[in-house]
């Protein structure tokens, strides 16, 4: 176990970053200095130091190479594309904090994909890198951030975060980018812009016109996973508009592996190995990549089926729902987004295993008539756990749901992408965590016809447009449940382990 530094080797060790990185930015007394990665001495590679007010922010080598070419000002856009845990976020954290302390008086933007998502990632984050004790904890009634000595005041309601220099760093959502059209910027942080979808191309317009007016920088740093080849990858890559033609801004991407982050632990890069390697996701996941979509995302041979006679076990019940919430009906019912699905899974603890046993979908219809039609579902079996979708108006069908369904019902609230959690998803297929029980054998299938809406979803997923409610259903169905012979593996933490059990 490492001895911690004592003050005098802190004092040392800054420096030696000030030597390596160069001249010092000094702004309302405060001191950012860039420092040398040592993760043994340092794991949190952050440092403050409030008797000479000097904050280190420690880079590795792939983070400092996006550092360089954001500061170096040739470019107008950075891209930091990098795998799981590469310390993405983190980089992007850091950077918009030294702009502000850098630039008393100005105002910046740090955005999310959107606030609730941002609020446990984004955010959060960024509240984490701040000098101080519990900054990144914010509760009805506690306001963490506050007790960084560089922050004069968050205000939750408006999402601003004031600094003691009087610079604002604005909190912003790129589900509502229009709202920050008449505001200035010296400099802007984008958090996984890969998930922001086609309105990607109007907010970079409206980015690049309105950082002007105040101090700073004005460039752009964007930190990301890839997510397929989207309007992320058309200008970050192709550097083309939503038309094609060339973007006419200065790009440069730097990409990043997880397994070279010398701050990941050696057992969590094992488990990426294990998780991501040699699947579809492999390049996004591990190495700093755009995957490509185009239906390639998901394969049948994927699939495990077993006969429902062999299936024995203590098993308790879970019931996910896909709700439909429809904005347009003509292209809810092109799309088939109009649908509402259910899939019914058994869940045998005891080995670590999941079996979808039957799966319903209804169109249409008021929301007493679904609550109805899913209270039938559930009541099939003994004290289901019924897990819906917590968004839009999913939030009430829940609510209505508690007073009819039987068993107990939550609402799950994924913080991925869909792309992202259902091939998460296919990883537990392809291993046989989770099985689909057929009840008739279709000769002509292979399997049992009950399972043809599930099949066809799943081999066409990525490639067309259609709404995969069966398999965002499924997927709520097998959130949280422990699968795998390891114990405490789960979807959503993204530990899933080895199997070594033979099939059945």
């Amino acid at each position: 176990m490492s001895v911690p530094p004592t003050e005098r080797e802190i004092q040392q060790q800054f420096t030696q970053a000030v030597q390596q990185v160069g001249d010092v930015v000094e702004s309302d007394d405060i001191t950012v200095l860039w420092g040398a990665a040592d993760p043994e001495n340092r794991p949190d590679g952050v440092t403050w130091i409030p008797e000479t007010n000097t904050l280190t922010y420690d880079l590795w080598s792939a983070q400092r190479l996006a550092l360089e070419a954001v500061e170096s000002g040739e470019y107008d856009i950075t891209g930091f594309l990098a795998g799981y845990g590469s310390g993405k976020t983190m980089l992007g954290a850091r950077w918009i904090i030294k702009q502000a302390v850098e630039n008393p008086g100005s105002r910046f933007l740090a955005m999310g994909q959107d606030y609730q998502k941002a609020e446990q990632s984004t955010f959060s984050k960024l509240f984490e890198q701040l000098p101080g004790e519990r900054t990144h904890v914010v509760t009805s009634g506690y306001n963490g951030v506050e007790n960084s000595p560089i922050v004069a005041d968050y205000n939750r309601q408006r999402h601003r975060l004031t600094l003691t220099n009087d610079s604002v760093i604005v909190l912003g959502s790129a589900d509502r980018w229009s709202r920050y059209a008449g505001t200035e910027f010296g400099g802007a942080w984008l958090d996984e812009p890969s998930l922001y979808g086609g309105d990607l191309h109007d907010l970079l317009e409206m980015i690049g016109s309105r950082l002007r007016g105040v101090d700073g920088p004005k460039r752009q740093l964007w930190t990301l996973t890839g997510n397929g080849q989207n309007a992320a990858f058309d200008i970050l890559e192709r550097k083309v508009d939503s038309s094609g033609e060339p973007l006419g801004l200065r790009v440069e991407l730097v990409r990043a592996s997880s397994l070279e982050n010398p701050y990941l632990a050696d057992e969590t890069k094992e488990q990426y190995k294990r998780q991501y390697g040699d699947t579809s996701r492999e390049k996004q996941a591990l190495f700093g990549g755009f995957v490509a979509g185009g239906g390639n995302l998901l394969s049948t041979d994927q699939l495990e089926f077993i006969s429902g006679d062999e299936l024995a076990g203590e098993f308790r019940y879970h019931v996910g729902v896909d709700l439909s919430y429809v904005e347009s009906k003509a292209k809810a019912k092109q799309s088939g987004s109009d649908h509402t699905a259910a899939v019914l899974v058994a869940h045998d603890p005891s080995d670590g295993t999941a079996y979808v046993l039957d799966i319903v979908r209804t169109r249409g219809g008021d929301l007493r008539e679904k609550v109805q039609w899913l209270a039938a579902l559930a009541d099939k079996v003994p004290n289901p756990t019924v897990k819906i979708e917590g968004t839009a108006g999913q939030v009430f069908f829940a609510q209505e749901a508690r007073n009819t369904v039987p068993g107990t019902v939550q609402t799950v609230n994924p913080s991925e992408s869909k792309e992202k959690r259902i091939t998460d998803m296919s990883i537990l297929f392809s291993r046989g965590d989770i099985q689909l029980a057929n009840k008739d054998v279709d000769d002509a299938l292979g399997y049992d016809d009950r399972f043809r809406p599930f099949v066809r979803e799943w081999s066409q997923f990525g490639a067309t447009d259609d709404s995969p409610d069966i398999l965002d259903a499924c997927y709520c169905a097998v959130h949280d449940l422990n699968l795998g012979e390891q114990q405490g593996v789960q979807i959503f933490s993204g530990t899933y382990g080895n199997r070594s059990r033979a099939r059945r």
